[in-house]
């Protein structure tokens, strides 16, 4: 069987990554990676644009000074 409460924390630290990387991460690249609702990727967003971004239409990116 497999383990599912750690999966939210496996999204959000890949979005956490790849904004610090690149800048930016849309929430179609969220449902893409991880087939999950554009729901689920949206709350997924607002969680990390709390600590590390804001959010925009269609996405995450990084606030310049964090």
């Amino acid at each position: 069987m497999i383990d599912t409460t750690d999966l939210p924390l496996q999204r959000r630290r890949w979005i956490a990554d790849t904004v610090r990387s690149r800048g930016a991460v849309t929430s179609r690249e969220v449902c893409q990676r991880f087939h999950v609702s554009m729901s689920t990727a949206i709350r997924d967003l607002d969680a990390v644009s709390l600590h590390l971004g804001h959010r925009v239409r269609g996405g995450l990116v990084r606030d310049a000074l964090r």
